[in-house]
C-alpha cells in the first residue's frame, strides 16, 4: 500500500466515523451511540483548524490530553502493536518520545530494523503488546516546547482517539495518518485478528452509499 492509498483511506475513515448516522456495521467506538446529529456543527466562517498530533506544543504528542486541547479536526499517526492493536504514534521506535528507557524489563527488546531503505536500532512498537506500550509514559519530541506534562500520559488507541472525538460537545473531525505500512504489515503477525493496515481500517461497509446519502453526490 503506497502513501497515495494510506491517505485515501484514512480519510474514508474520516468521513463515517465522524458524520456517523449510516445503516453500515458499527466499529466499537460507535457502539456508544452518541447522538452527532444534536452537536454544534464543523464552523465555516474561517478555515479549519487542524491540531497536528494534537496540542502537541504544550503537552506531548498524540496523548489523551493533547487531543482533548480542541481543534476543527485532530490529527494523529497510526501504528500497530505487536498483536495488531491500532495505536496513535508518530515513530516506529518509541526511544524518542517515551521512558522506554528506563524499564529495564524490556532491556533485551532493542532491534535493528530496516525501515523506508534506513537500517535503525531501537525499541519499536511492533515488538511489545498492547498492555506493554501501556506501561509506558510519553514526553515532549523536543527540549523547546514545555516538559511540565512529561511521564503523566499514556500511548492511547485508535479507538480511544475515535472516542475522544465522539465525546466532544461539538462535531470534530478525525485525521489519521497511517504510518510506515510496509513495515508494519511486515512485522505484526496475521495469526491475530490483525490483516493489514487497510483491512484493518477499514471495517464498515457501504461506504460508497453512505457517502453518497451524505453529500447528495455519486463517489
Amino acid at each position: 500500500m503506497n502513501v497515495i492509498q494510506s491517505r485515501f483511506y484514512a480519510w474514508i475513515v474520516v468521513l463515517v466515523l465522524i458524520w456517523g448516522g449510516s445503516e453500515a456495521n458499527p466499529v466499537g467506538p460507535r457502539r456508544r451511540h452518541l447522538d452527532v446529529h444534536h452537536k454544534k456543527p464543523l464552523q465555516t466562517f474561517r478555515p479549519y483548524n487542524v491540531a497536528h498530533r494534537g496540542s502537541s506544543g504544550q503537552i506531548p504528542e498524540e496523548t489523551t490530553r493533547a487531543i482533548e486541547e480542541g481543534a476543527d479536526f485532530i490529527e494523529a499517526d497510526i501504528v500497530a502493536s505487536k498483536d495488531g492493536y491500532l495505536i496513535c504514534f508518530h515513530d516506529v521506535t518509541l526511544d524518542a518520545t517515551t521512558d522506554i528507557a528506563n524499564h529495564t524489563e524490556f532491556a533485551n527488546r532493542k532491534r535493528t530494523y530496516e525501515v523506508e531503505r534506513v537500517n535503525m536500532t531501537g525499541f519499536f512498537v511492533v515488538d511489545f503488546t498492547l498492555e506493554e506500550l501501556k506501561s509506558l509514559r510519553v514526553k515532549q519530541r523536543y527540549d523547546f516546547r514545555d516538559q511540565q506534562f512529561n511521564w503523566e500520559y499514556q500511548i492511547i488507541t485508535f479507538d480511544e482517539y475515535i472516542l475522544i472525538a465522539l465525546d466532544a460537545n461539538r462535531v470534530v473531525g478525525i485525521y489519521p495518518e497511517i504510518k510506515n505500512p510496509v513495515f508494519i504489515n511486515e512485522h505484526v503477525s496475521h495469526s491475530y485478528t490483525w490483516q493489514t493496515l487497510k483491512d484493518n481500517l477499514l471495517y464498515l461497509r457501504n461506504v460508497e452509499a453512505f457517502y453518497s446519502e451524505l453529500h447528495n453526490m455519486t463517489v
